[in-house]
């Protein structure tokens, strides 16, 4: 995590600095490929190599493993709802969003920056995705991202840019105690067992405490989330598209950053996650408004910002935009100096006299130690973007899609390893990960002292007890090597940033090979938990649904394949309706814990549905006779409904 952005050049310069093959850590194997290198340049295979479908259908279920808050239904036997005190100073929701990586913070910059690049990939791939039936997976989850930063947009002077506390203490001297950071257990008893009792605090950026970066990000986020969600819901569209222009309006009138806040969270954000500059934002805010908007303000004043921020032109990351600023511009206006800039870009990559950047002896272009797969990922998603938009067949392109197929293959396993989590025969068995190996349903050191769980974390030679399906590992050394274990965590960190922009590239390839070469892929046969002897009652998916089970005959390309975008476009006061298809008898207690229901509140509703169970109705017959104990139609259906809301919206006042 510590200094996972760098700028390329230094990058490329300082291997000395890192953990190299010929220094193994204590107590680890060092793993080597099982194939040797290629003896001759890559030439990009004509077919598809890998099932494509398959990795973005495992890639999109990894954000279901970080999602926060209370889950409409369960994926994975072994995540449930958490976050469940997650209350801003105004009252606000911030349950929803991602968790970071194995911790449960929400850091406000990489929490955007996977929001705004997962609505990049729909912009981009909307087609592809549609065809292997992945699209309505997609929005659902960005409207799971969208709506924590709505929320933590409580308004035009307070915005939430992090979400807990991973450590306290003075940054200065490097001493802290340890909040998030040492806590090893599920997310979903985080309030119980985090040692300092500490609960998911809010902090603000506000105009006496800026960042600029942050909400701008936010911005960029809601923004492109509005484009991937018009043409399902045009209302919801415009109230993000309102949102990231207030956001906008705050960034560009508090001009700041949080690397110069004097707020104690913000320092321990900047010792993690540090900002190299604010303006590379506040362009791709103005940009990703424009797309949304087609309003030339947004379009000047994203040329503006971007013209000033060069430094940020080499690199693409949740700290650097300008890589990603070349692409998206060209894409919305065809403007000459965008091409230019992004071939120059693209051309540290490519065989040509400009040519910079590293490759491992297997192929990996190696930007970055620290989440190398990830890196390669992000070039190789702008590549086929910028392939897409130029035409597939122009001889950049072709060399541009070689790019992006030989980075991805390796990842995926051409020299006999897959970096991603359940993909292949051969991947990685212990990720950094802590829900995947003390899950909720299975702690065995549930109520240790934390140390004693950290211990058993990092030290263990125990695989994850779930399959953490989907996620992109940190990636090797410059000579392929790497570590699978815990305690080597730069090796084996997952994270939601990681994901954002490989799951684009995979979509991209889907397109560029064709969709026609693919069957869309589902959860038939994924080991998600569900035999495990502690897990809850699955969902019951009905026959309708191709995505979540076994059942064929789906219309392809349809949104209906996946029961769950019902539960998106439903009405929100039949909501309950759809949900109690899958929790039969469950759907308004469902309903009304994602509504935010406190747990008293719960439990009077709860006491409600069961006195209404209970209650004798006193009935008269045909024949004029009264009959104790039968329930009267009449308060069946829609009475009982109404009575019900009613119910549920005193509680809420």
């Amino acid at each position: 995590m510590l200094g996972r952005s760098a700028n390329l050049i230094l990058a490329l310069v300082g291997f000395s600095s890192f953990v190299l093959a010929n220094e193994p850590l204590p107590g680890s194997s060092l793993k080597h490929p099982p194939l040797p290198p290629l003896d001759s340049p890559y030439v990009a295979p004509e077919e598809p190599k890998y099932d494509y479908a398959e990795v973005l259908h495992k890639s999109y279920l990894f954000y279901h493993s970080q999602k926060s808050g209370v889950l409409p239904y369960q994926r994975l036997a072994w995540r449930s709802d958490s976050c469940k005190i997650c209350i801003g100073d105004f009252g606000e929701d911030l349950s929803r969003g991602w968790y970071e990586a194995a911790n449960t913070m929400k850091w406000g910059l990489p929490l955007g920056w996977t929001a705004t690049q997962l609505a990049f990939n729909v912009m981009m791939f909307e087609d592809a995705m549609n065809s292997v039936d992945e699209l309505a997976e997609g929005l659902e989850l960005l409207k799971w991202g969208a709506d924590y930063i709505l929320n933590a947009h409580y308004n035009d002077t307070h915005i939430v840019g992090q979400l807990g506390s991973s450590a306290l203490g003075p940054i200065s001297k490097k001493i802290a105690l340890d909040v998030d950071f040492n806590y090893w257990g599920p997310p979903e008893e985080y309030e119980q067992w985090v040692p300092s009792g500490i609960p998911h605090k809010a902090y603000y950026i506000t105009p006496e405490n800026p960042s600029s970066e942050i909400v701008g990000e936010y911005g960029a986020a809601l923004a492109a989330t509005s484009i991937a969600w018009r043409k399902h819901n045009s209302s919801y569209a415009d109230e993000l598209v309102d949102h990231a222009k207030r956001l906008y309006k705050f960034a560009t009138d508090n001009i700041g950053s949080y690397v110069s806040s004097h707020e104690n969270a913000f320092q321990w954000a900047t010792f993690w996650y540090p900002s190299t500059d604010h303006r590379d934002e506040l362009a791709w805010n103005a940009a990703w408004l424009y797309a949304a908007t087609n309003d030339p303000f947004y379009l000047e004043e994203a040329k503006k910002w971007y013209q000033s921020s060069p430094d940020s032109w080499y690199e693409y990351s949740w700290d650097e935009k300008g890589a990603g600023l070349h692409v998206l511009l060209y894409a919305i206006t065809k403007d000459q100096q965008f091409y230019t800039n992004a071939m120059e870009y693209f051309n540290q990559f490519l065989p040509n006299p400009n040519q910079i950047v590293k490759f491992t002896p297997r192929g990996l272009a190696y930007i970055e130690h620290w989440g190398s797969i990830g890196y390669a990922g992000n070039v190789a998603f702008l590549m086929l973007a910028f392939a897409k938009s130029i035409g597939y067949e122009t001889p950049e392109s072709k060399e541009m899609a070689s790019f992006a197929i030989q980075q991805i293959n390796y990842a995926l396993g051409d020299y006999g390893y897959s970096w991603v989590v359940g993909f292949g025969d051969y991947y990685p068995s212990k990720p950094y990960h802590k829900s995947s190996y003390n899950s909720y349903i299975d702690y065995p050191m549930r109520g240790e002292f934390q140390d004693i769980v950290e211990t058993d974390f990092t030290e263990s030679k125990t695989d994850q007890r779930f399959i953490l399906y989907g996620a992109i590992e940190g990636g090797p050394n410059i000579d392929d090597t790497w570590y699978d274990d815990r305690s080597n965590y730069e090796y084996s960190e997952v994270t939601q940033d990681y994901n954002a922009a490989w799951t684009g590239a995979i979509a991209g390839l889907i397109d560029y090979y064709g969709a026609e070469k693919f069957e869309p892929f589902t959860d038939c046969e994924l080991d998600l938990g569900w035999t495990h002897p502690n897990a809850s009652t699955p969902p019951s998916w009905p026959d309708t649904d191709c995505y979540h089970t076994c059942n064929k005959g789906c219309p392809r390309g349809q949104m209906e394949s996946s029961f769950s975008w019902k539960l998106l476009t439903e009405p929100y006061d039949q909501l309950h309706n759809q949900i109690n298809v899958l929790y039969p008898g469950e759907g308004e207690i469902k309903v009304a814990a994602l509504e935010g229901k406190s747990p008293e509140d719960l439990k009077e509703i709860e006491a409600f549905e069961e006195a209404k169970r209970k209650k004798a109705v006193v009935t008269e017959n045909s024949d004029g006779k009264k009959n104790d104990g039968v329930e009267s139609s009449a308060l069946s259906g829609a009475s009982i409904h109404t009575l019900y809301w009613a119910t549920l919206s005193t509680l809420n006042k």
